[in-house]
């Protein structure tokens, strides 16, 4: 049985009714979290903000870093020891929390895809004990089949080009990624807000659902998670100001999207009923 909190921003993770979630569904307070930081790099910075709130709890967090080390373009990129498949699969078996870091989507599922990571979480995933998957973000988008990704954005590139103007910073647009496909789905994070090339996130995911004609998209604003505990959904509004989650589509019939608002206080929502099971 599936289990999965994804919030609409990686800090978000740090909620407080968030963390209480994940507690719940890990059926402990104290869970063990193995914590993956590749979609920021394994930057120490991003583990610390967005591990807080297990940090608080007293929970015990493993930092498994799988990303290359950045390098700037005059050096020449170092090497590194990665993890072996079975030593992956065995952390993955040992604990009750993953939890994904924000960050750039497309590096992470190329990476996991290249080292083994991607299928030892999609096994995990069918396993009846499994454990609780959870992110923000990056760390939301990858549990769904897709994503409305800014992995384009050139300043969270691994090794950003130092010679781009401020100008060409801001030249990009969302792309769709693949996810691990434990969810079907298109998930839009930051979807209350206007990114650094100006683009509204829930404008620009209307654009690309329209290649996907009758096809789930999941909208989480950044104060907003969606749970998701077997057949079960429910959406957290974590912070004060009425963040949502949203079901949307583009139908074919109506030839244009149509908007569902899921929101905290009407209990529970079905993940069939959704259409968001494989």
């Amino acid at each position: 049985m599936v289990q999965i909190v994804c919030t609409g921003k990686g800090a978000s993770m740090a909620l407080p009714k968030v963390i209480s979630q994940v507690q719940l569904l890990a059926q402990t307070n104290t869970p063990s979290v193995l914590y993956l930081g590749t979609p920021s790099y394994d930057r120490d910075d991003v583990f610390e903000i967005q591990t807080k709130g297990f940090r608080d709890r007293q929970c015990k967090i493993i930092k498994l870093d799988l990303s290359e080390l950045p390098y700037s373009q005059n050096e020449t990129p170092r090497p590194i020891t990665y993890p072996t498949t079975e030593e992956m699969k065995q952390m993955v078996e040992e604990v009750d929390v993953i939890q994904v870091s924000g960050g750039n989507t497309l590096y992470a599922m190329k990476k996991w895809q290249e080292l083994g990571m991607a299928d030892i979480l999609r096994d995990a995933a069918m396993k009846e004990n499994g454990p609780v998957f959870c992110g923000g973000s990056a760390g939301a988008i990858c549990w769904f089949e897709k994503g409305n990704s800014d992995s384009m954005n050139p300043t969270t590139f691994l090794n950003p080009d130092e010679s781009l103007t401020d100008e060409q910073k801001l030249d990009w647009d969302y792309i769709c990624v693949d996810g691990l496909n434990i969810l079907k789905g298109l998930c839009v994070p930051h979807y209350d807000i206007i990114q650094h090339n100006g683009l509204h996130r829930s404008k620009a995911s209307d654009a690309m659902l329209s290649q996907f004609p009758d096809y789930p998209c999941i909208g989480i604003d950044e104060g907003a998670a969606l749970v998701v505990d077997g057949d079960v959904v429910r959406v957290i509004e974590g912070d004060e100001n009425g963040a949502k989650v949203y079901r949307k589509h583009y139908c074919s019939k109506a030839n244009g999207v149509q908007v569902m608002v899921l929101e905290e206080n009407h209990g529970d929502y079905s993940l069939t009923e959704l259409g968001l099971t494989q």
